[in-house]
């Protein structure tokens, strides 16, 4: 083969491969944070060897025609996207919702080699003065402050750190969103081919949520990427002999558990593959034996569980805090996909003889199996759709955070208080808004399809897939475990709902336009009529899910600010700081990370005496005192200027309508040298 075609064979080949590449990249990190090494030199070869692993089980690109056209086509797509987004990326330099922490632990650790971050002489100021030195989403333990959730995500936007600094970091996870597109295309195109499956991509690509998690540091477009990327890996058919086979089904196997280690409630995924596997002993296949596919499904699971593991330890290890505060959620979530595994691995080892009857049983009786499911599906899709005319989610732990935040947004939505309301019932109501009744109701139909098809034409292969996407898809949709106010409550729905009901419904309008060409001209003629609307439908909703709020910068200006205080407390000298938290942020982490000086945080104001303790115990070097309110400070002379003066926007929260106008929020930081009699000094 000459040079020319190899490389153009690796082009075909490349929506498949990248996904790969990112969740060894992801692998990597985590493994190198662990021992507290994250450095180019411990991340890279890791990678590397990873990536070299796994070349030959990646399957090859779908043949066929219009195949290079189509992965042409789909990577400039995608590289497209990314450019147009990049001015859009937001400024997640504050502790606010989950971007924030996220992002401020990759920029640490991108400059330090560490998850952890040290406080230095923080905590013994602290003490002294009735403080703290941690923060919201920080705990501090033995000197560190642990950061809340995973280090997969901060680990592959730190790496890109290493090559672009803090704007590479802020814009990082565009370039994650950029392989969840190519993963969603390598998907698709297994099922609808290389030409069709860019219309999926497109209407995932141009929906309002997908634009505003991959803007900023979420866990979900790395979820969609990974898990996209092990369903093309599912979906490819199985190579001649046994060892190509089993080497596919450990790959897809470990890129599910990177979706599981990812984030803890990831395990969503590997319950589906379990799932999925059942179906192994179940369908029978001409091409590959029984026993063939009975081992592939093990090695599959238990790759998944030794990567979900792998998670587990990195929360358990690097935050421990927030793994206590989410045990309960943690042991349900092991509790049942520890049931689905163990049921999954009894049926692969159980005696073939069992299962021999059973497939004989089903095989006697197709048309019966097939109405069964068909039934069994639609009627799932129609309790799902009707939900809100006569149930409603309703939550019994009292948690009284959630509740105070419910009662807002009913409150501003004009709505009775009841701060118990999930409004689980609401889950493709809030899609719909996004992607468009129809892609709801196609994507549906396009799932139970998927279902009868693979029991109708005994194809575990679909099977799989589809039990997966079933799953994960629509587990969220069931109960979606989250404050209810948009955009933020469709975040639950970005990694496998979103690409679960495109998958869908791009499947029914490509097999629209195909089946009439059997039939008679008008046939023909509707039938693609009917697939260019749905086409229409697909890509048109989205972009008119926009609303005037696609071009919001999330919390504009907020690393320019940062970086202000930064240079003012670097021109005073000061590398302490006592900052006392006022609307609108917590602000020790952002001080800690960016500015890397010493930070303890008062939640309110302080008085003097406690000033001058901390003012005691840290000695005779500068310190600062800060806030957003000036009121806040002790002060021994009026103050006559701030720092960092901010207008900055967000997109506007809402409960009975998708988000169509933007928060605008003015800040600026006030500041002083702290004396020894626990005033604050003016400077300036």
């Amino acid at each position: 083969m000459t040079v020319a075609r190899r490389l153009a064979r690796l082009g075909t080949e490349l929506p498949d491969r990248i996904p790969v590449w990112l969740a060894a990249l992801a692998v990597a990190g985590v493994l190198a944070a662990q021992s507290g090494i994250f450095r180019p030199w411990t991340v890279l070869p890791v990678a590397a060897a990873l990536i070299a692993l796994s070349w030959r089980a990646v399957p090859e690109s779908p043949g066929g025609r219009h195949v290079g056209t189509g992965a042409g086509l789909a990577l400039g797509a995608v590289a497209l996207w990314w450019g147009l987004n990049l001015p859009y990326a937001a400024q997640y330099v504050v502790v606010n919702r989950d971007p924030g922490f996220l992002t401020l632990r990759a920029l640490w650790m991108s400059e330090h080699g560490s998850a952890l971050i040290g406080v230095g002489g923080a905590a013994e100021a602290a003490a002294a003065g009735g403080a703290s030195a941690g923060t919201e989403a920080f705990w501090l333990h033995g000197g560190q402050l642990y950061a809340q959730g995973t280090t997969m995500v901060p680990g592959v936007l730190a790496v890109q750190g290493w090559l672009g600094g803090e704007r590479a970091v802020l814009s990082g996870n565009l370039l994650i969103g950029a392989v969840g597109l190519l993963a969603f295309y390598a998907l698709c195109r297994r099922w609808i081919g290389p030409l069709w499956a860019l219309v999926p991509m497109l209407a995932l690509g141009l929906c309002l949520p997908y634009l505003v998690f991959t803007r900023a540091g979420y866990t979900e477009p790395l979820s969609l990427a990974v898990l996209c990327g092990a369903l093309a890996v599912l979906s490819a058919p199985w190579p001649p002999g046994a060892g190509g086979v089993l080497g596919r089904h450990v790959l897809a196997g470990a890129l599910i558990g990177v979706v599981a280690g990812a984030r803890i409630d990831g395990a969503v995924a590997v319950v589906g593959l379990a799932a999925g596997s059942l179906l192994t002993v179940l369908v029978p296949s001409e091409r590959l034996p029984v026993r063939v596919r009975r081992r592939g499904a093990v090695l599959a699971t238990a790759a998944a569980v030794a990567l979900m593991a792998v998670g587990l330890i990195d929360v358990h290890h690097l935050s421990p805090e927030y793994a206590r505060v989410h045990a309960p959620l943690v042991r349900q979530l092991l509790l049942g996909t520890g049931a689905a595994v163990s049921v999954s691995v009894l049926v692969q080892l159980a005696p073939e003889r069992w299962w021999a009857r059973a497939r004989a049983a089903l095989a006697r009786r197709p048309r019966a199996v097939t109405a069964g499911v068909a039934g069994l599906g639609t009627s799932v899709a129609l309790v799902l759709l009707s939900r809100p005319w006569w149930y409603e989610g309703r939550r019994s732990d009292g948690d009284q955070a959630y509740g105070v935040a419910v009662q807002i947004l009913q409150q501003a939505a004009g709505l009775p208080l009841d701060p118990a309301r999930t409004y689980d019932e609401q889950t493709l109501v809030w899609v719909s808004w996004y992607l468009g009744w129809g892609a709801v109701v196609l994507g549906l139909a396009g799932l139970v399809g998927v279902t009868v098809s693979a029991v109708r034409g005994r194809d575990a292969r679909s099977g799989v897939v589809g039990a997966v996407l079933l799953v994960t898809g629509m587990f969220p949709v069931v109960v979606v475990n989250i404050t209810p106010d948009q955009m933020w409550a469709s975040r639950r729905l970005i990694a496998a709902t979103y690409p679960a009901l495109l998958f869908g419904a791009a499947l029914v309008a490509a097999r629209l336009a195909r089946r009439p060409r059997r039939g008679t001209g008008v046939g023909r003629g509707l039938g693609r009529a009917v697939s260019a609307l749905i086409v229409a439908v697909l890509v048109i909703a989205p972009v008119h899910g926009w609303r005037s709020t696609a071009s919001v910068v999330e919390l504009s200006g907020r690393a320019d600010q940062a970086h202000a205080v930064c240079a003012a407390l670097e021109e005073a000298g000061a590398e302490r700081v006592v900052w006392v938290h006022s609307s609108p942020f917590r602000y020790l982490a952002t001080l800690r990370v960016l500015c890397d000086v010493e930070v303890i945080e008062y939640v309110t104001p302080p008085t003097t005496e406690q000033l001058a303790a901390v003012a005691s115990a840290w000695g005779e070097q500068p310190v600062a005192v800060a806030s957003f309110d000036a009121a806040d400070l002790p002060w021994n002379a009026s103050p006559t200027s701030s720092v960092g003066g901010t207008l900055s926007t967000t997109i506007a929260r809402s409960l009975v309508s998708p988000p169509t106008t933007a928060d605008t929020t003015w800040s600026e930081v006030w500041w002083g040298l702290l004396d020894a009699d626990g005033t604050v000094r003016p400077v300036g």
